[in-house]
């Protein structure tokens, strides 16, 4: 019996956020150019709605100038997104010398104010 209630655990995690903790999270780092306390680019932040929150940390060709930090869940833009109530959004993301427009399946929670995104 518990291999089966492992198995159902990990296809359905339980939620490590709440909307506050994602908020908490994502405040800090609005704005912010303090590139030392960015997450790892792929960091996994917790489970919020069943599914995962990561951190995507980019910089170009003049590190750490021009990063970009963008929390989003861990899913591709089109119907998982919006099954997991998520926004797609676009982003800015640097690329070499340029930068590109990038689309993000974000929680709808951090859309207000826009804190899925630094700087």
């Amino acid at each position: 019996m518990l291999p089966i209630a492992l198995i159902a655990a990990a296809k359905f995690p339980r939620d490590s956020l709440t909307d506050a903790a994602l908020i908490a999270y994502a405040k800090p780092f609005h704005g912010s150019h303090d590139w030392k306390t960015f997450p790892e680019n792929g960091k996994v932040i917790g489970i919020y709605h069943e599914t995962k929150v990561v951190a995507d940390v980019r910089c170009s060709d003049v590190c750490p100038n021009y990063t970009r930090m963008v929390i989003h869940y861990d899913l591709p833009p089109g119907p998982e997104c919006k099954a997991a109530d998520g926004t797609v959004v676009d982003v800015l993301m640097p690329i070499s010398i340029a930068v590109h427009n990038e689309k993000f399946c974000v929680p709808r929670i951090l859309v207000t104010g826009v804190l899925y995104s630094a700087p």
